[in-house]
C-alpha cells in the first residue's frame, strides 16, 4: 500500500473507518455505508496502481463474487469511483485477520481453534469442488467476522492472489514469514499449488491457533524450506496439555510431507476434526456459530432413535421367522449311510461294561463268539460262522504230534523206570522248607541248585564239590506213571539209608 486511505470517501458513499490488512492485491478496510448507515467491508486498490494490478484486482473480485459459501469472502459489489479508486464491497462484518487475533491473544481455546479449522476446511471443499484452488492460504488471509453473541465466522479471503513464489519468482527472495505456510512439494518452486497443498496450509493454520506459533520458522528462507521438507513439526504437547489425544494425529496428518498421506479433501479434514473434538461438521459447513449442546434434546433424540431401532429389529425378526419343520424338507432321493440313533448314551454305556473275552494261547479249542454283541446297532460279524475280514485266525503250533497210550510207558521216560529230575529256578522271596522222609537226613538243603559237571581235564577247585541232590531232597521229583521206584534204585547218598 502506498498510503493509508483511512477517513476518505470512496464512490461518494463509503467512508473508510480503519485498515484491516494490506496486500499487493488490495487493502481491506472497515467502512460504513453513509447512505444507509450500515457497516461494510471494503477492498480497495489505490488509483495510482499499475494497469496490471487493476486487471488482476477485477479478476479476483469477479472470482470472489462467484463463490456462494458463508465461509468464503463474497464480493457483493464492484466499481471504480471518479478518482480512479477501484473497490469491492464484501460481506464481512467488522472483521480482523486470524493473524491479528493470534498475535493479540496467543494460543486460542481448543474449541474455538477447532471450530475455525472446520470452517476453513468447509470453505476449501466448496472452492475445490468448483475447480479452483486458493494457492496462498495463510492466517493473514483468514478473516474473523463478528456475529451475534460474540461468535465469529471464518471468512477465507485472498482467493486467486499470488503466493510468495509467484510474486518473487525465487524462493530465496521471499521473506521467511511468507514461507511458513508453504507445502513441501512447493518448496522447490517447480510444482504448482493444488488442493492438497491447500490442505497442508490449513494444517499449518490450525497448528498455529493451538500452539500460538507456526510449526516451522527460521531466520533465512532456506531454513524454513528445509524444515518443511525434512523435519517433523514439534509436538503440540510441548505447548499445551489440555488437548484431547485424538486431535493432534489429525493435524499431523494434514502436515504430512507426502500429499498422498494427507486428508484428500476439505470435507475429510472437516469430518476428522469434528470426530476428534466432538460436534457435527455440518455447522461449520453452514457457516453458523457454534452453539452449546442441549443435554435434554440430545437425550430425547437418543431415546427416540433407540426405540425406533428396537422396533425395527423386533418387526424384522417377527416377520422373517420360519418353521424349521416346514422349511427343512428331507431329500426324497437321498439315502442315509447309516441310521443315527438318538444320542442317549445307552449304547456307549453298554460298550463300556461289555464283558471281556480272553483267549488261551495254549489251547486248541476254538472260541465261540456271542450271537449278539452289546452296544452299537446289534450287528454281529461272527454270526455267519466265517471270520470277518481282518479277523485273526488260529495257527496251530508246528512240530510232530505224539499220542501216548496210558497203558504203556511214555517214550520220554527212561526204560529202566528211573526218575527224571527237572531243575526249577530258585524263588528268592520264599524259603520252602524240605520235608524229611523217615530215616532220611533232615538237614538236606532244599534250596541247593545242581552245579554243572566240570570237564574231565579241569583242575580241582578248593571249594566243596557240588553234590547231586537226592531224589528225596528234590521238591520236583515226579515218578513214572506205571513204575514205582525201589530203594535199590535210589540215587541218594549212603548217609541217607536208615540205620546208618
Amino acid at each position: 500500500m502506498a498510503y493509508d486511505l483511512t477517513g476518505q470517501m470512496v464512490a461518494e458513499k463509503f467512508k473508510l473507518i480503519g485498515l484491516v490488512k494490506s496486500g499487493p492485491a488490495g487493502d481491506l478496510y472497515r467502512a460504513e455505508n453513509t447512505l444507509i448507515e450500515k457497516p461494510v467491508t471494503l477492498l480497495v486498490l489505490p488509483a495510482d496502481a499499475e494497469a496490471k494490478a487493476r486487471e488482476q484486482f477485477r479478476k479476483n473480485a469477479k472470482a470472489a463474487s462467484a463463490a456462494e459459501h458463508p465461509n468464503l469472502l463474497n464480493v457483493l459489489d464492484f466499481g471504480i469511483d471518479a478518482s480512479g479508486v477501484s473497490y469491492a464491497v464484501c460481506d464481512a462484518s467488522n472483521p480482523e485477520t486470524l493473524a491479528q487475533a493470534i498475535a493479540r491473544g496467543g494460543k486460542m481455546p481448543a474449541e474455538n481453534a477447532v471450530e475455525i479449522g472446520k470452517q476453513i476446511a468447509a470453505a476449501l471443499e466448496t472452492l475445490h469442488a468448483s475447480g479452483r484452488v486458493h494457492g496462498n492460504l495463510t492466517a493473514d488471509n483468514i478473516l474473523l467476522s463478528e456475529v451475534a453473541e460474540s461468535a465469529a465466522i471464518a471468512k477465507v479471503a485472498g482467493i486467486g492472489t499470488e503466493g510468495p513464489l509467484e510474486r518473487t519468482g525465487d524462493v530465496l527472495e521471499a521473506a521467511p514469514s511468507e514461507l511458513a505456510y508453504l507445502a513441501p512439494e512447493l518448496c522447490s518452486g517447480t510444482d504448482s499449488p493444488d488442493a492438497l497443498s491447500d490442505i497442508y496450509s490449513a494444517g499449518v493454520i490450525i497448528y498455529e491457533m493451538l500452539a500460538g506459533t507456526v510449526p516451522f520458522s527460521g531466520e533465512k528462507p532456506t531454513d524454513v524450506l528445509l524444515k518443511h521438507i525434512e523435519e517433523p513439526p514439534p509436538p503440540l504437547s510441548a505447548f499445551r496439555s489440555d488437548l484431547p489425544p485424538t486431535l493432534e494425529p489429525v493435524i499431523l496428518k494434514a502436515l504430512s510431507k507426502s500429499p498422498e498421506m494427507r486428508q484428500q479433501s476439505g470435507a475429510e479434514l472437516m469430518g476428522e476434526l469434528a470426530a476428534a473434538f466432538g460436534g457435527a461438521p455440518d455447522a461449520a459447513a453452514a457457516g453458523e456459530p457454534v452453539k452449546k449442546n442441549n443435554f435434554w434434546a440430545t437425550a430425547a433424540m437418543v431415546l427416540i432413535g433407540t426405540a425406533a431401532l428396537g422396533g425395527a429389529l423386533i418387526y424384522a425378526t417377527w416377520s422373517k421367522k420360519t418353521d424349521p419343520a416346514t422349511v427343512l424338507q428331507p431329500d426324497a432321493n437321498g439315502m442315509p449311510v447309516q441310521p443315527i440313533n438318538p444320542a442317549t448314551g445307552t449304547e456307549e454305556q453298554q460298550l463300556a461294561v461289555m464283558p471281556a473275552y480272553s483267549i488261551d494261547g495254549n489251547s486248541n479249542m476254538a472260541l465261540t463268539a456271542p450271537d449278539t454283541l452289546p452296544g452299537g446297532d446289534g450287528y454281529n460279524p461272527w454270526a455267519t460262522g466265517v471270520p470277518p475280514p481282518g479277523a485273526p485266525s488260529y495257527v496251530p503250533p508246528g512240530g510232530e504230534m505224539y499220542n501216548i497210550d496210558p497203558r504203556t510207558g511214555s517214550p520220554f521216560m527212561p526204560p529202566d523206570g528211573g526218575v527224571i529230575l527237572v531243575p526249577v529256578p530258585v524263588n528268592s522271596n520264599t524259603q520252602p522248607a524240605a520235608s524229611p522222609s523217615p530215616g532220611r537226613n533232615a538237614n538236606v538243603n532244599a534250596n541247593a541248585r545242581p552245579a554243572s559237571t566240570p570237564p574231565a581235564n579241569s583242575a580241582p577247585s578248593n571249594s566243596a564239590p557240588a553234590t547231586r541232590p537226592s531224589p528225596a531232597a528234590s521238591p520236583r521229583t515226579t515218578p513214572a506213571p506205571a513204575r514205582t521206584p525201589t530203594p535199590a534204585r535210589n540215587s541218594g547218598t549212603a548217609g541217607d539209608q536208615p540205620g546208618s
